[in-house]
Parts: C-alpha cells; sequence; structure tokens
C-alpha cells in the first residue's frame, strides 16, 4: 500500500485515498473519442507495446500526489523521470471513472517530453466495490471506453491498475479483467501495467494478520504478469516487519519469488520514499513520515542516536518525543542505492518509486548518475 503526507510530515492513515474525487471530464465536445457497444468489443489483436531500454538502463516510474512538496520536487527533477504516475483516477463498482488530472502536472511533463501513465484504484480502496465491479461484465466494459477516451483526450500512454484491499477469493476474477482490459488498451495504441502486492510465499501464515486475505492473496503473478506490459512490485509495507517499510532481506525475497513468475523484462520495482516509525514502550508503528521530516530531525541533532543497519540495508534515527522513545526507520540515498542495486543486478526493467515529494533529495544524485552519458538515457518500456 502507498503512502504519502502532502507536506513530508507525519500522517497516521491506514491506506491511501483520493478525497473528493471530481467526477471525470465530460469535455469530448459531445463526440466520444473512442466508443463501442458493451457487448460488441472487438477483440483485436494487442501491439508489441512492451519492450526493455537499448541502453540496458532501468526506466524510472515516480507516483505523484497533488501535493505541494510533490509538485515542488517534480519541478525540480522530472528531466530524471522515465514515467510519472499521478494518482489520479477511481473507478466505481459500476464502472463509472471519477478524478481529474492536475493541469500543472500534464504541461510540466509534456514540456520536459516524460510520459504519463495514471493510476486506476478503486473508489476509496473499496473491498466491496472493486468485486461487484469484477463480477459485472457491462461495467468492465463502460471503465474501459472511459479510460481510453479520458487517455485520447490527455494524451497519456496508458494506465496503471492500482486495484487493492481485494479479498484473495478475487484472485482469479482480477486476473481475467486484467487480460480482458489489455487488448483493448493495445489496440488503442495504450499500454496497461499493474501494481501488485508484494509477495514473497504463497503460504498466508507468512503475512501479517488479514494481510493475504485481505489484499496480498489477490494476486496472481504469472497470470497478470503475462497479460499486462509490466508490473510494478510494491516491495514496500512488509506486513511482519518490526523495523522498515523494506528491509534488503525481505526485498530480496520478493524479488525471488516475482523472478520464477514474470520476467525480468516486465518488472519495476517498487522503492518506498517514506519512513515508518516505531515506539519503543509499546512496540508498535505509531507513524508514517516522509524524508523532509526525518531530515530535518536529523539536522536539529536533537535525537538519541542515529546508524545504518548493515544487516537490513536501512537507515535508523532514534530519538524523544513527549517523553517518549521512538525509532524511525526511513529510506535515504544509500538505501535507495541498495534497493536499485536489486534493479540493475537483476536486470529488471526498471523501478517505480512512491512518491515524489517524499524523498531525500540526494537520491537524485542516484539517478542522475545512472543516466551518465557513457550509459545513454533510458527509456520507458515501449520506446
Amino acid at each position: 500500500m502507498k503512502r504519502y503526507n502532502d507536506m513530508g510530515n507525519t500522517v497516521s492513515f491506514h491506506k491511501r485515498r483520493i478525497p473528493s474525487i471530481a467526477r471525470a471530464s465530460a469535455l469530448l465536445f459531445g463526440i466520444a473519442l473512442f466508443t463501442f457497444a458493451p457487448i460488441a468489443l472487438a477483440q483485436t489483436a494487442p501491439q508489441a507495446l512492451m519492450g526493455t531500454s537499448a541502453t540496458g538502463i532501468p526506466h524510472a516510474l515516480l507516483y505523484i500526489t497533488n501535493s505541494a512538496a510533490g509538485i515542488a520536487s517534480l519541478r525540480a527533477h522530472i528531466d530524471s523521470m522515465d514515467i510519472i504516475a499521478p494518482q489520479t483516477y477511481a473507478a466505481t463498482a459500476l464502472g463509472k471513472l471519477l478524478g481529474k488530472p492536475n493541469a500543472e502536472i500534464l504541461k510540466l511533463a509534456r514540456d520536459a517530453g516524460a510520459r504519463v501513465m495514471p493510476l486506476v484504484v478503486n473508489q476509496n480502496f473499496s473491498q466491496k466495490g472493486i468485486h461487484d465491479l469484477l463480477e459485472d461484465d457491462a461495467a468492465q466494459n463502460t471503465l474501459i471506453a472511459a479510460l481510453i477516451n479520458e487517455a485520447k483526450l490527455r494524451g497519456y500512454i496508458g494506465y496503471q491498475y492500482d486495484f487493492e484491499h481485494m479479498q484473495a477469493s478475487d484472485r482469479d476474477l482480477y486476473s481475467v479483467f486484467v487480460a480482458k482490459s489489455v487488448p483493448y488498451f493495445h489496440n488503442a495504441g495504450l499500454q496497461l501495467s499493474v501494481a501488485v502486492a508484494p509477495l514473497h510465499s504463497d503460504l498466508a501464515i507468512d503475512y501479517g494478520a488479514g494481510s493475504w486475505q485481505n489484499w496480498t492473496g489477490a494476486f496472481d503473478y504469472r497470470a497478470l504478469g503475462k497479460s499486462a506490459d509490466f508490473v510494478s512490485v510494491m516491495a514496500y509495507d512488509d506486513s511482519k516487519s518490526v523495523g522498515p517499510v523494506a528491509s534488503i532481506p525481505w526485498v530480496e525475497d520478493v524479488v525471488s519469488y516475482t523472478l520464477a513468475r514474470i520476467p525480468a523484462s516486465k518488472v519495476s520495482l517498487g522503492i518506498p520514499f517514506y519512513a515508518w516509525v516505531w515506539s519503543a514502550k509499546t512496540n508498535t508503528r505509531t507513524d508514517i513520515r516522509g524524508y523532509p521530516s526525518v531530515g530535518a530531525l536529523l539536522q536539529s541533532k536533537t535525537y538519541l542516536k542515529k546508524g545504518f543497519s548493515d544487516t537490513l540495508g536501512v537507515p535508523y534515527v532514534t530519538y524523544y518525543k513527549g517523553g517518549q522513545k521512538y525509532t524511525a526507520w526511513y529510506e535515504d540515498q544509500q538505501s535507495f542505492q541498495k534497493k536499485l542495486s536489486l534493479v540493475t543486478d537483476n536486470h529488471l526493467a526498471g523501478f517505480s518509486a512512491w512518491a515524489v515529494g517524499l524523498e531525500d533529495p540526494k537520491v537524485w544524485d542516484v539517478m542522475l548518475a545512472m543516466r551518465a552519458p557513457q550509459y545513454g538515457l533510458a527509456l520507458a518500456p515501449g520506446q
């Protein structure tokens, strides 16, 4: 599950939401850019849109919200991004597309020549809503048509399905829906990627309580990897962690599981930019922060201790607040480099980072080094 905070400060919610999503724009000037009857969808062979960079440099997909910090970072670093994935749209149980793009994000992308692949989530991350959509063929047709119309209107390269908190029992229904969607997207010259929960085992007991039944168990990596143009594996939010969002040993397990089921050329490794904060008194996670908040603590030198765990591959800082002791396990340039090494060492297609505005500013130095002149320029899938 992806996390964010508008200004890089603390947040205290369980899952991402798109508050007050506006209704999708109907400005098609009375003429649909792409229409089809719900029963008469033409089955057209998909175009070969997926392909890794000829230079071997991983593509960089950066998630972004409408936060002020995110847009400021986008302005400063857009040249380091291949694909911008704004959190824009939501699908209702009836297949209605909700959401309106941020005009500044689209302009920045257009001016920089970056590709835009918005996220599509289930409205309010409703488990019932996505279940109903997956059982309703007509609603699916409505959604696919709306997505294609919107992409043509806005100039997107496609979408990323980011349906979350699905029941494990909806696993096959979701795989079928993705397989159904892809040919229509390809026929319209669009790509379809999917974001998936991090898997490292097929046993429910290997995950935190309720995780398999209500999240991780809903994704069939083999089926989704076969259908989608690429798969963003959200290798963060380890459900059994008592420290980092994504320790290196755990991410390595996720990568191993993934590569046994999806070709490396279709895998984009999810990398977090945010921190988890733990209470020493209760040994529970109490907060989520972006690097700007942690960085301010580090600069203040009011912390008790800081360090880097060579075993876990993640830095930490321990401090007192309100008389209570806390430890923040955060992501910085060094931990980002370690995760990026898993991308390059395993010849993955690229990485997908959540989210712009939460990062240690020094991660951009790592990305610039990756794109050094002797290596050429990274290309998005399909180029």
